[in-house]
C-alpha cells in the first residue's frame, strides 16, 4: 500500500512539467482577467491587485495539481467522470482557504475584507470564490482532456505511419534481395559451365577456380546481420 501511493506520488511529481506550470500560469492570468472584468470599474483596497494576484494563483496551481492526480487514478482503473468531478471539487475547497489563509497572514484585502463589511458577506463572498473555483477548473479540465485526446490521437496517426513506413521498407527489402538472388543464380549458373569446360579440356587449374567459387559464394551468403545464421564451411 505504501509503496503503491509512494509509486502515484512520484508519478503526479514527475507530471509536474514546466509546460504544466506554464499552463497554470496561463490559467491564473485568465482568472485574473475575469475577476477584474467583473468588478465593474468598482475600486478596491490598496492590496487588491495582490489579493488577485494570491487568488489566482493559487486556484490555478490547486486545478493543475488536481487534475494531474485525476488523470494518474484514471490511468490506474479509476471512473473519469467522477474522479476528476471529486478533483476539481476539492481543488475549489482547498484553493478558497489557502487564499484566505495566505491574504489573512500577508494583510491583503479583497472588496469584502474591508473594515464594517459584515461576517456574512465575508462568508458569502468566500463560498463565491469556491464556486468560481468549480467553474474555472471544470472549464480546465474540458480543454486539458479534449487537448490530450487530441494528442493520444496525433500519436496514433504517427506510430500508423512509421509501421506503414517500416512494411514498405521491409517490402523494398525483401524485392532487393529476391532480384539479388536471381542475379547471383545466373552468375552461379554460368560460373558452373565455364567450370564443366574447363574441366572437360583437362585444365590444371580447375581445382584453384572451384575453390575460389566456394569462397566466393561463402562470403555473398555470410550473414549481414547478427538475426542469420553462418553457411558452414
Amino acid at each position: 500500500m505504501i509503496a503503491a501511493a509512494t509509486l502515484f506520488v512520484r508519478d503526479v511529481l514527475r507530471a509536474f512539467t514546466w509546460q504544466k506550470v506554464l499552463i497554470a500560469q496561463l490559467l491564473a492570468g485568465a482568472i485574473d482577467l475575469l475577476n477584474v472584468i467583473m468588478r465593474f470599474g468598482r475600486a478596491g483596497p490598496p492590496t487588491f491587485t495582490w489579493s488577485r494576484v494570491v487568488i489566482a494563483e493559487t486556484m490555478a496551481f490547486s486545478i493543475l495539481l488536481a487534475v494531474l492526480i485525476a488523470e494518474q487514478a484514471v490511468a490506474r482503473g479509476a471512473r473519469a467522470f467522477r474522479t476528476y468531478t471529486i478533483a476539481i471539487l476539492a481543488a475549489s475547497v482547498l484553493s478558497t482557504l489557502v487564499q484566505y489563509e495566505i491574504r489573512t497572514a500577508l494583510g491583503l484585502q479583497t472588496v469584502t475584507d474591508q473594515p464594517g463589511v459584515a461576517a456574512s458577506v465575508r462568508k458569502t463572498q468566500l463560498i463565491y470564490a469556491g464556486c468560481d473555483a468549480f467553474t474555472y477548473g471544470v472549464l480546465f479540465v474540458v480543454g486539458y482532456l479534449d487537448y490530450r485526446r487530441r494528442e493520444r490521437l496525433l500519436h496514433r496517426v504517427r506510430a500508423a505511419e512509421l509501421e506503414r513506413a517500416r512494411r514498405e521498407q521491409s517490402i523494398v527489402r525483401s524485392q532487393l534481395a529476391a532480384l539479388r538472388t536471381d542475379v547471383d543464380a545466373v552468375e552461379l549458373l554460368a560460373t558452373l559451365e565455364d567450370l564443366q569446360q574447363a574441366f572437360e579440356q583437362g585444365a590444371d587449374d580447375v581445382d584453384a577456380r572451384l575453390d575460389g567459387v566456394i569462397a566466393s559464394l561463402r562470403s555473398k551468403l555470410a550473414p549481414t546481420d547478427s538475426g542469420r545464421s553462418e553457411v558452414p564451411a
